[in-house]
């Protein structure tokens, strides 16, 4: 499960970098446990210096004391980014 968030917010970091894509929102549209494979849409805006202020450049996403806490309500993800 780590690895598939992981690979996940690698993508998002990717898409951000390479078409200035900003995810705002992502909704699960297939998730599979026995595969470790999931489907989603991502919601967002392409960034605009004029919009979004400029803060810290998130460089990449970590392994890093990764946690996945999972409940019968709800799960609770923890990453850590370099900056």
């Amino acid at each position: 499960m780590q690895s598939l968030l992981f690979k996940y917010l690698d993508e998002f970091l990717f898409r951000f970098c390479t078409d200035y894509f900003c995810c705002k929102k992502a909704q699960i549209i297939e998730f599979n446990r026995e595969n470790y494979s999931i489907r989603l849409q991502a919601f967002g805006e392409i960034y605009d210096q004029l919009k979004h202020s400029q803060g810290t450049e998130i460089k990449a996403i970590t392994y890093s004391y990764m946690q996945i806490h999972e409940n019968d309500d709800r799960s609770d993800l923890y990453v850590i980014v370099d900056i």
